[in-house]
């Protein structure tokens, strides 16, 4: 044998056999990073805590979290925006969606809710083979364009059945080898088995972060004893205290994945498809901070892998809002 091709063939091995170590494919930096304290991230107040101010650079950190609802999606490339609004607009509990500050939940409240039982298979396999696409998406993503669905037609994309100078062949299956799930040798895909639902109990939990980005997916596996992680909705509000009315200012938020925002029971801003967070990543359109008490909200939606937010206001001559308080009631 070749003294070059050993040498590559022991790297090769060498490599596989560190790979498989662990015997459970799991990564092992990622293991190790499941089990943070919540202190590390978050400090659980009282419905009482003083009022707190947005940090140096304006953002907002305390926050009032129910524990997330299961929404067992196995990828983020069909978070479009009409499935962002079902999902992130449907009613769990009632008052989830509330404008009376006076009713607003405190720590320790709880809701029992119907959902989604969690999925074999965790994550989904490799972008569907493990669980298919996200509920709702139905299509392939194209090539190079994130959480975007392909338009029939496009290049590299097989003709639709029926579609004008394709003819089948006598005796060709249905579906050929176009996709594992309805089998390689003919007939449509499986129609996906209907989710099995469960009853959940959720607590509300009112939170200080201590960094500017609420580290939801820390949150959740907190506070379930590391059952949930992925495949999750988070809900949220906030209490924004102004001395006078702020007219024109807007919001500004990023979240990872998916994540619809409101003011005072307005929506005024969506951000959709597969997202890292980023600050300021959407910006809203002008509202008004009323004089006194302006309730926030928003719901992110998220697959596999990290889920976090972040938001703060900007005046109308683009500083960032800082005199107000904030609080969970």
């Amino acid at each position: 044998m070749n003294r070059n091709f050993k040498s590559i063939l022991a790297v090769g091995l060498t490599a596989v056999l560190v790979g498989c170590s662990n015997g459970s494919g799991i990564d092992p930096q990622r293991y190790a990073n499941r089990n943070v304290d919540f202190d590390q991230y978050f400090t659980e107040i009282n419905a009482d805590a003083a009022p707190a101010k947005p940090d140096e650079k304006g953002f907002i950190r305390r926050w009032t979290i129910i524990e997330p609802i299961n929404k067992p999606n196995s990828g983020n490339s069909g978070f479009t925006d009409s499935y962002i609004l079902t999902e992130l607009t449907k009613e769990y509990f009632k008052g989830q969606f509330s404008n009376d500050i006076k009713s607003l939940p405190k720590t320790g409240d709880q809701v029992v809710v119907e959902t989604e039982a969690p999925r074999a298979g965790g994550r989904g396999g490799f972008g569907g083979f493990g669980g298919g696409a996200p509920q709702g998406a139905g299509q392939a993503r194209p090539q190079g364009a994130p959480g975007q669905a392909r338009p029939q037609g496009a290049p590299g994309q097989a003709r639709p059945q029926g579609a004008p100078g394709q003819a089948r062949p006598q005796g060709a299956p249905q579906g050929g080898f176009g996709g594992f799930g309805g089998g390689m040798m003919g007939g449509a895909p499986a129609a996906a088995p209907a989710p099995q639902m469960v009853k959940d109990t959720l607590t509300w939990h009112s939170v200080d972060s201590k960094l500017f980005n609420i580290k939801l997916i820390r949150f959740a596996t907190n506070t379930s004893n590391g059952k949930k992680r992925y495949g999750l909705i988070f809900n949220a509000f906030t209490v924004i205290n102004c001395d006078q009315d702020m007219p024109n200012v807007r919001l500004a938020a990023g979240s990872n994945a998916s994540s619809i925002w409101w003011v005072n029971g307005e929506k005024v801003l969506t951000l959709q498809a597969d997202r890292r967070m980023v600050a300021d990543d959407g910006m809203s359109k002008r509202i008004t901070l009323k004089k006194g008490k302006n309730l926030v909200r928003v719901a992110v939606i998220n697959g596999p892998g990290m889920s976090d937010m972040c938001m703060r206001f900007y005046n109308e001559d683009g500083s960032i809002v800082k005199n107000i308080t904030i609080t969970n009631n």
